[in-house]
This record gives C-alpha cells, sequence and structure tokens, in this order.
C-alpha cells in the first residue's frame, strides 16, 4: 500500500473536506482528489460517497483510518527519533579522562552539551592516563582525554592535540615564596618538595627541569595525581610544580598560590579516540564542547 497516498486519506478524514486538506498538505485539491482515487484503485474498493460536492467516508474508511492509527503514530515516532538523533538530543556518549583534564575542563564541557539533551546520557570516567588509554583501545569509550602521551601512540590511536599547557610551582597562601614573580628549581630547595611518582607521566618532565637546573630532585612527599598535590599543598605539607590546569581548577578551593615555574615547561593535553570508529555525531559535540572549555579555561 502507496503510504503517501494513505497519508493523504487520513488528512481528508481529519479535516473532513478536500480542501481543508489542501491547505493542511500545501498540495492542490485536484491533487488531493486525484490521490484518493489512486488510493481507492489499489484497495479496490471505494472510500467515499460523493454527495454533491462533499465526501462522505464510508464504513470501509473508518475501518481503514482506525486500522492505520497505529503505523502512522509509530511512523511519527520513527520521524522524531531520527531528528532528534540529527539534532543531537538522543543517544549516549562515554569520556575517559585524567584528573587534570577530568577535574578542569570536563565538567564545563559537559555542562553546556547537556543543555537541551534530556535524552542524553554522558558516561564520565576520571582515571590514570594508561586506563585512559586503554578504555579507548577496548571501545570502552568514545575518546579519551590525557597528557603528556607518547607520540608512537599514533599508530593505534587518532591523536588531536587540544593544548600545550605549562607547568606552573604551587605555594601556600602566606609562603615566603608566594610573592614572587616566578620561581626555579633552586628557589624550591629549602622547602618539603611534593612529587609525583614515576607512574605520573608529567613526572619526567619535572625531574628533568630540576636536573637541568644543577638542583636535586628531592621529594618529600609523593602522589600519583597532580590533584592530591594540590590538596597537600593547601595543606601546608610544602611546594609542589603542576600543570596549570590542575593548579586553576585548585587555587579557588584550596588556599594555595599558582606561580611561573622557570625554565619554562610545557606538556600536551590531547584527545584521542580510535582509528576503527569514527566518532559518533554526539561524541563529536562533547568533543567540541571540551575545546571551548579548554580556550576558557586557560589564562
Amino acid at each position: 500500500m502507496n503510504t503517501r497516498l494513505l497519508g493523504i486519506f487520513r488528512t481528508v478524514m481529519t479535516s473532513q473536506t478536500t480542501v481543508g486538506a489542501s491547505r493542511v498538505l500545501g498540495i492542490s485539491q485536484p491533487a488531493v482528489s486525484t490521490a484518493l482515487g489512486q488510493l481507492e484503485s489499489e484497495l479496490g474498493f471505494s472510500l467515499f460517497n460523493r454527495v454533491g460536492n462533499r465526501l462522505v467516508p464510508r464504513e470501509e474508511a473508518k475501518l481503514l483510518f482506525s486500522a492505520s492509527e497505529a503505523m502512522f503514530m509509530y511512523s511519527e515516532a520513527l520521524d522524531q527519533t531520527v531528528e532528534d538523533i540529527k539534532e543531537n538530543r538522543l543517544g549516549h556518549v562515554r569520556v575517559s579522562a585524567t584528573p587534570q583534564l577530568g577535574h578542569s575542563i570536563l565538567p564545563q564541557a559537559i555542562q553546556r552539551f547537556i543543555i537541551g539533551k534530556p535524552d542524553v546520557k554522558v558516561f564520565c570516567d576520571v582515571v590514570d592516563s594508561f586506563k585512559v588509554i586503554e578504555s579507548v583501545e577496548a571501545l570502552a569509550a568514545d575518546f579519551g582525554l590525557a597528557m603528556a602521551l607518547e607520540p608512537e601512540l599514533d599508530q593505534s590511536l587518532k591523536m588531536v592535540k587540544i593544548a600545550s599547557i605549562e607547568m606552573v610551582c604551587i605555594v601556600p597562601h602566606g609562603h615566603p615564596l608566594a610573592r614572587r614573580k616566578r620561581v626555579m628549581p633552586a628557589d624550591l630547595e629549602p622547602y618539603p618538595l611534593i612529587g609525583l611518582s614515576s607512574l605520573a607521566r608529567v613526572s619526567t618532565l619535572i625531574a628533568a627541569a630540576f636536573r637541568d637546573a644543577g638542583v636535586p630532585y628531592r621529594v618529600a612527599v609523593e602522589t600519583r595525581y597532580s590533584e592530591t598535590a594540590c590538596r597537600l599543598v593547601g595543606a601546608g605539607a610544602g611546594v609542589a610544580v603542576v600543570d596549570t590546569l590542575s593548579a586553576i581548577a585548585h587555587t579557588g578551593q584550596q588556599q594555595i598560590v599558582a606561580l611561573p615555574f622557570r625554565p619554562k615547561s610545557t606538556i600536551d593535553a590531547w584527545a584521542i579516540s580510535s582509528k576503527d570508529r569514527p566518532l559518533t555525531r554526539l561524541a563529536e559535540a562533547l568533543l567540541v564542547e571540551t575545546h571551548d572549555a579548554m580556550k576558557a579555561l586557560r589564562p
């Protein structure tokens, strides 16, 4: 059965006249009458009695209208689903991020992303960089966000650099270094140093800066995450060198001051995804919001 003709028939039934149906459908009244004739020919029975200029629905028309109701409701629902998918209002996104990115730019990106999307669900996992890579490789995440990744990863993953982030020194409020314009490794030597463990990818960069300055890299407290280092500094346990994003995310919550660290050291922030599975429209939209959040957060 021709669904277009059936749709015109249903419009005639609800409008009660071919003139009314032509207005609703945006086609001419003769085109509506022709369509009804084609449908009756296809069905093999009449649907209307012609009384003067009026069409009076026969019992067959009433039965057909009732029987086709469920199909058209389903069709409308399907059309709405297609529109929701097209406009990114339906589905889910899975993103995995390291704490530096998951606790700084990602919350703002997700907040903006979900506006107007009540039927979209976001799965957000904050883990270390090794697990970010694993989740993307295993297709458990649509994309991942991580810092200081090895360039060789581009052989198996799609890598997009979203920013180059400077390292900063963080000290407690009121610390002797808090009023410095910049801090060098030698300036930190007299104070307890909170360092990142070798499992943290940025630790090598920090240690190299101390080594190049001829200053021993002696760590009083070692932790895996920059977020923990920020909290330790806020508690007065010592000083630390962390990425700018982690510092920005915690300077408002912890009693810490972020100072430029010299020699200037930078690390790259990356968005990674599978080369074998293109990003969905929803994942692409969230990644765009992530880029925008990065631009807004960086000083």
